[in-house]
């Protein structure tokens, strides 16, 4: 039997709609966030590994680190200039919206990688490290936390301190807004209102039995998407009469305050920073290899070398794709079932991203 071209045109256009009836529908993805060296913020589009846009910040002074976004995902606040400024970008229009110079005359103030936002978006809370300049010396001054208005301008000044522990780097807000965390040599509570400490918690004072006080690199704030936060713990085991160099996992719920450590290998290789599927079963660590951990084991579940070192690890909102960044000017893609790189993003102009936290928020 012989088919018109009617007959034809009809049957293929039965064969497209039906594909697009039972096609998946197409991810909306994330977006991430990174910085480069000198001044640079990027918007990165995972669906399409693409840069969606670039952004330069006023005066960074050719350093940047710590990436906080708002809870609403319209501005990134970035720690800049030699760790003296926070810059506040809106991730829309690419305007710097906020400014806090941290030092003024006579006193040179640094922030050590470590700030926070509330979840309503209005304060930024600041750890300061001040020193006065003296003519004759620099005086070392106690270290404080600081807090500033999201809306106070270019021009921001704190509106409220409170005295801080020495040796943080990294702060994360509780979602109730009414405390933080600070990580350092051990893991402090703050009141958000007061400052009040509210406890004080295991590193340096943990209490895993035949273990060393361990160490820990911990600069990247990364809790999404599972408002877990999590990172390589090292410290020498002793079982048996035997003493071995061990890497754990530091994990630390900021909702419910759960807060858990957990040997999963010798050590054998360096990790830098990790993060928890969305599912909780594995983490993902990086440095100079991706690293996947069996959470429910408390094992070493598989590990492939990269391309070169990434410092900093991120996943998808639904764990489809491992995100790497820092050390170099690249993102790359990993799968997380199999490890296997799925793309490499090179961003404009190379700059290094070196500590700049990478973040993921929803697309808009």
């Amino acid at each position: 039997m012989r088919m018109t071209t009617r007959g034809l045109l009809a049957v293929a256009l039965v064969a497209v709609t039906t594909a697009f009836a039972i096609a998946p529908p197409a991810r909306a993805g994330d977006l991430l966030l990174t910085a480069a060296k000198p001044d640079r913020l990027y918007v990165i589009d995972t669906a399409t590994r693409s840069v969606r846009s670039e952004f330069r910040i006023p005066n960074a002074g050719a350093h940047i680190t710590t990436i906080v976004p708002s809870p609403d995902g319209k501005v990134a606040y970035v720690l800049v200039n030699r760790m003296e400024s926070i810059s506040g970008i809106n991730l829309k229009t690419g305007r710097e919206v906020f400014r806090a110079d941290l030092s003024v005359p006579g006193e040179r103030v640094k922030d050590f990688c470590a700030f926070t936002i509330t979840p309503d978006g209005k304060e930024l809370i600041v750890y300061e490290l001040p020193t006065k300049l003296l003519p004759n010396e620099y005086r070392v001054e106690e270290p404080r936390f600081a807090v500033f208005r999201t809306n106070a301008g270019l021009k921001a000044k704190s509106i409220r301190a409170y005295s801080a522990p020495r040796r943080l780097h990294l702060m994360l807000m509780r979602p109730s807004g009414k405390s933080f965390y600070a990580i350092g040599v051990d893991l402090y509570e703050y009141d958000v209102a007061s400052g009040k400490l509210l406890n004080t918690r295991g590193i340096q004072k943990w209490d895993l039995v035949a273990h060393s006080q361990p160490d820990l690199l911990a600069f990247w704030p990364v809790t999404e998407p599972t408002g877990v936060f999590t990172s390589p713990v090292i410290s020498d085991a002793t079982a048996g009469g035997i003493t071995a160099m061990k890497t754990g996992l530091m994990s630390l719920d900021v909702v419910s305050g759960a807060l858990d450590f957990a040997d999963f290998e010798d050590t054998s290789a360096l990790i830098f920073s990790t993060v928890l599927a969305p599912d909780r079963k594995f983490a993902y660590g990086v440095y100079s290899t991706l690293t996947k951990i069996d959470i429910e084991h408390h094992s070493l579940a598989q590990r492939v070398p990269l391309d070169h070192t990434f410092y900093s690890v991120n996943i998808a909102t639904d764990g489809h794709e491992i995100y790497m960044g820092g050390a170099m000017c690249d993102v790359a893609f990993y799968d997380p079932q199999t490890l296997q790189k799925r793309a490499n993003l090179k961003l404009p102009g190379c700059g290094d991203q070196s500590l700049a936290s990478l973040r993921v928020i929803p697309a808009r």
